[in-house]
Order: C-alpha cells, then structure tokens, then sequence
C-alpha cells in the first residue's frame, strides 16, 4: 500500500515537472547585429549595399529613417547573411530587424540601430559620423 502511494506521488511529481517545462517560455529572437560591410554602390552614389548577419531564414527588415523608405530581404539560402542595397546618405539612421516563422507562428525581433558609414569586417573605412 505505501509503495502504491509512493509511486503515485512520484508520477504526480513528474507530471508536474513535465508540464512546467512544456509552459517555460523560449529567449525572445534577438534583432540582426549591426551590418558588417557597408559600402557605395558602384553603379549608384546614391545607393548603399549593405551586408550582414541574420537568424537563418529570416526576414530581414531595413528601414532608412530619414527617408522613411526601407526594403525587405528574405534569407532563402538560410545561410544567416543578408545583402541588400538601399537608398541613404552618409550618417542616415538606419533601423533593422528580423522574423522568422516558428511552429508557433511568426516570431518578430526589436528593432537594432546604426549610421551609414562605409565600413568593412575591420571597423570603419571612410570618415566617421559625428
């Protein structure tokens, strides 16, 4: 009789515990790193081709805020890299962010900021933004 209740409570017990994970919530998605390369574009002066990291597969959202326009990548290779190219001028505010789309649903990450300034994996190349 005593191990008969001794097993239950232990099932209960494990029940519980079973049941706590299943309701521990998940690390929110973090937002896309600020772009390692950003650099003129060759064929426009005033375009900006702008390279990156990103969760793999996401959705990768860059928004010029100065000229309240932004483009919209997806990262089809799931690779976790981005390139885009984007209408700005030096020291324009550009923010980003990512989604991807998860089991339950569309996950959206906060939004990351950084300046336009040629930059490469090193630091920044040309003359810096105040």
């Amino acid at each position: 009789m005593q191990r008969r209740a001794a097993f239950r409570l232990v099932a209960l017990a494990v029940s519980l515990l079973a049941g706590a994970a299943c309701l521990s919530p998940t690390l929110p998605l973090p937002p896309p790193e600020a772009p390692d390369t950003i650099r003129l574009s060759a064929d426009n002066p005033d375009m900006w081709v702008i390279s990156g990291s990103c969760y793999p597969g996401a959705m990768v959202t860059l928004f010029n805020d100065r000229t309240r326009q932004g483009v919209v990548i997806e990262d089809t290779d799931r690779n976790g890299r981005f390139s885009v190219t984007i209408a700005a001028e030096r020291c324009d505010l550009v923010l980003i962010s990512q989604e991807v789309v998860t089991d339950q649903g569309i996950e959206s990450s906060p939004h990351n900021s950084f300046v336009i300034e040629e930059r490469d994996s090193t630091g920044v190349t040309g003359e810096a933004c105040p």
